[in-house]
């Protein structure tokens, strides 16, 4: 297995996952941890082993919540998790699918009307905040409190679990989606419509035109998955980004995610069993874990597209 193999890139990026999610807890652990309790670095860093074996072998952040009722906090993480997973993974589909899109039609079509236009629409998505996009929706076109109600609108409460109704779960999930896509769709179509027309000067794509092949098949089979490498470094890069637009959108929309958690432990401090130290700091174990698994998928992918990574 040589050192510029796929499995050698594989095995050295998962290690480097592993790593990232140990040490990102870890370097919380004793800096804030020492700032709240007032303790010595050298005492939370001794403190460190036993942290971990809790966190990723016991899987026990402690409770909250009220002292006669308390709650797991690993329960509530775990079960608001897949609704993280969800949204993040729906807006990173739909922002990098339309991305491509309108920047693959733009760089084949550069200086035109709809190429102008796009550039507008791609400025203003990288402007605009989510959490304004997700206000608007809720105040104007939401089916119960929005000014011109509209069907199958995303409203806050909508959330009903995947199992129970398909249905009710995409009519609660596809705005916020849509919401969450908006930036990264914005950086996509401006890193494809920058790469694209470099990429169709190419000789090999000049020897696909020579054999006769129309131009939106030299487009897509051959000018875009050599355009495609840097947008999974764009998208891989900008998913710690797009998982704090997940904190933000989650209470606009009211979904159940772990996340609302943060909010939700200022409010029990005095009640619970421990800080709210120990619920930040399980989201944070969280977010780790999330953006360091795709990071993973896009280097994995990108490796495979563009082998001069893998040195």
């Amino acid at each position: 297995m040589g050192a510029d193999s796929f499995t050698a890139y594989a095995v050295r990026r998962l290690l480097a996952l592993l790593a990232v999610v140990v040490l990102t807890p870890s370097l919380t652990f004793v800096v804030f941890g020492a700032t709240a309790d007032s303790a010595s670095p050298w005492h939370r860093i001794a403190e460190l082993p036993g942290y971990l074996h809790r966190t990723f072998v016991e899987l026990d952040f402690g409770v909250t919540g009220p002292v006669t009722q308390p709650e797991s906090i690993s329960h509530l993480v775990l079960a608001g998790m897949p609704v993280d997973l969800a949204l993040l993974a729906g807006g990173l589909l739909l922002g990098a699918a339309a991305g491509v899109a309108t920047g693959t039609f733009a760089g084949a079509h550069r200086r035109g009307r709809v190429d102008r236009l796009l550039a507008v629409g791609s400025a203003a998505g990288l402007s605009v905040p989510v959490f304004w996009l997700g206000f608007v929706v809720i105040v104007f076109v939401s089916p119960e409190s929005g000014r011109w109600q509209l069907p199958f609108v995303s409203g806050a409460g909508h959330y009903v679990a995947p199992g129970a109704d398909p249905l009710g779960w995409l009519h609660a999930m596809w705005v916020p989606w849509v919401v969450l896509a908006v930036p990264l769709a914005a950086m996509v179509h401006r890193m494809v419509r920058a790469t694209l027309p470099e990429v169709l000067g190419d000789d090999h794509l000049r020897t696909a035109r020579a054999k006769g092949l129309r131009e939106r098949t030299v487009l897509i089979k051959h000018a875009l998955p050599v355009a495609l490498p840097p947008v999974l470094a764009l998208v891989s890069v900008n998913v710690a980004l797009l998982l704090a637009n997940v904190v933000l959108i989650e209470p606009t929309f009211d979904l159940p995610g772990a996340f609302r958690l943060a909010d939700v432990g200022q409010f029990l401090g005095e009640q619970s069993h421990i800080p709210p130290a120990d619920i930040v700091q399980a989201l944070i174990v969280e977010a780790a874990l999330i953006v360091a698994l795709t990071m993973l998928v896009c280097d994995l992918l990108q490796a495979k597209l563009d082998p001069r990574v893998r040195a």
